[in-house]
């Protein structure tokens, strides 16, 4: 049996007033290495027939795109998704409280960019002072 082995402070949470919900997504191959904390855009919704019932499909938010990622919609909740090659299907969180300096940007954006448009979609950032 291996050693227990206690978990690395998680950084991305900040609080829990606002409640963490989540949902099931897509990450959208070509996306790379996909790690905690990136924040995600909508590119297509799976159809409600499909064996996936309507998942979203997301790639790295990206301000300079416009196939919807350039909207953030959810931040991935799991460690690491490798979507280099293939879509992997994933967790990300639609509303909670996240450490600002632990989010993640496709292309040259920051937080700066999204924070206004984060927060009217109940993803609140807080600066956390380490």
């Amino acid at each position: 049996m291996p050693a227990y082995e206690s978990q690395p402070y998680d950084i991305l949470i900040a609080g829990y007033v606002v409640p963490l919900s989540k949902v099931s997504i897509i990450v959208k191959s070509g996306s790379g290495v996909v790690k905690r904390g990136t924040v995600l855009g909508v590119v297509s919704q799976l159809p409600e027939s499909d064996q996936y019932h309507g998942m979203y499909v997301v790639k790295p938010v990206d301000s300079t795109q416009a196939d919807g990622s350039q909207d953030p919609f959810t931040i991935l909740d799991d460690l690491e998704v490798d979507a280099t090659t293939e879509d992997v299907r994933a967790t990300g969180f639609t509303s909670g409280e996240f450490n600002r300096h632990a989010l993640f940007f496709g292309g040259t954006d920051t937080i700066e960019d999204h924070d206004v448009a984060m927060r009217k979609i109940g993803l609140i950032t807080k600066r956390i002072v380490e």
